[in-house]
């Protein structure tokens, strides 16, 4: 089956082998719209913290890191935008 999206301007072939979805969805098409890019990139990430050993406490204590580094950085940029 051969699929165009009008909206996204990205056509695909879509096969069922296997009991499974394949899609091909050409590679410039693809990489040009941002909502499939963002899909591609939660997907890997997905993949990446499925195999992940980290504790539930670690990723925490590391998201608090960064929350805090962040706001560090961004401090003064974030709150001198308010003040506009």
């Amino acid at each position: 089956m051969y699929i165009k999206d009008e909206v996204t301007k990205m056509s695909a072939k879509v096969k069922v082998k296997n009991g499974n979805f394949q899609v091909t969805i050409p590679m410039k098409e693809a990489y040009g719209n941002e909502n499939f890019r963002r899909f591609l990139e939660l997907q890997r990430a997905e993949e990446i913290i499925s195999h992940s050993k980290a504790s539930d406490e670690a990723i925490a204590f590391f998201a608090e890191e960064i929350d805090r580094d962040n706001w560090g950085k961004n401090k003064e940029w974030f709150l001198h935008g308010l003040s506009d």
